[in-house]
């Protein structure tokens, strides 16, 4: 861990000598998260999506190494919620659930990028890179109606489901951490930018690869489309 700091430590710095011009900003923008897990009767293919939209904010550090190629980091902090419909129970229609979600997310996306100058202070934007995320919270809430029992809701965490406890596992089945890689486009005039694209998951959500009590491995990602608005307030040499 020491040894990875450090040489994190080292490269940073090294961009920050080298670079030809650098800036620092603030954006905020539009994200829409999705989950893609799979399911006991369709194990190879992702065909569960859990689909939450939200907002974006963060602090930007854009540097150009040379010849309109260079890096863009951010530090963001998401905030996505999902609130679903009225649905009725398969067995008792009588009986109605709806589930809702809300996600709390921190990132640091690492983007390589060119600007292309096409006039005078502005630019067009290429860029691709990995993203590192942490879930700090994926609550679940679901809501129940019976005409009989009245209304209740029950709370849960994401992060505690084990739905293969009762075959005697231990582990949680999701991790909070994710790896993404994301490719996009952006466009910039003076100090103002617009940026987005779309972040493909490509580290398994699952922390437990097996489900012991249906007999299949578990495989899931997050995806991400996102779009932001920014302003530097700071340049320099």
């Amino acid at each position: 861990m020491k040894r990875t700091t450090s040489i994190l430590i080292l490269l940073c710095a090294a961009i920050f000598a080298s670079a030809q011009t650098q800036s620092l900003g603030v954006q905020l923008g539009f994200s829409e998260p999705i989950l893609r897990d799979n399911s006991t009767s369709h194990n190879k293919k992702l065909s569960n999506k859990t689909i939450t939209n939200g907002v974006k904010v963060g602090l930007v550090y854009d540097a150009t190494l040379i010849k309109g190629f260079g890096l863009n980091l951010s530090l963001n902090y998401l905030a996505s919620f999902y609130n679903g419909q009225w649905v009725k129970n398969t067995y008792a229609t009588a009986i109605q659930t709806k589930t809702n979600y809300t996600i709390h997310t921190i990132e640091l996306p690492i983007e390589w990028q060119y600007k292309f100058r096409i006039a005078t202070d502005t630019w067009l934007i290429a860029h691709t890179g990995p993203v590192l995320q942490y879930n700090i919270a994926f609550n679940q809430r679901i809501s129940h109606r019976d005409p009989i029992k009245g209304e209740w809701t029950e709370k849960s965490s994401h992060y505690d489901t084990n739905l293969d406890s009762d075959a005697g596992d231990t582990t949680p089945d999701f991790s909070h951490f994710n790896i993404q890689w994301g490719i996009g486009a952006g466009f910039q005039y003076k100090n103002y930018f617009i940026r987005g694209g779309y972040n493909f998951g490509i580290y398994n959500h699952f922390r437990d690869h097996y489900n012991e009590t249906g007999g299949y491995s578990n495989r899931g990602r997050f995806d991400e489309w996102n779009i932001r608005l920014g302003i530097y307030f700071l340049n320099f040499e």
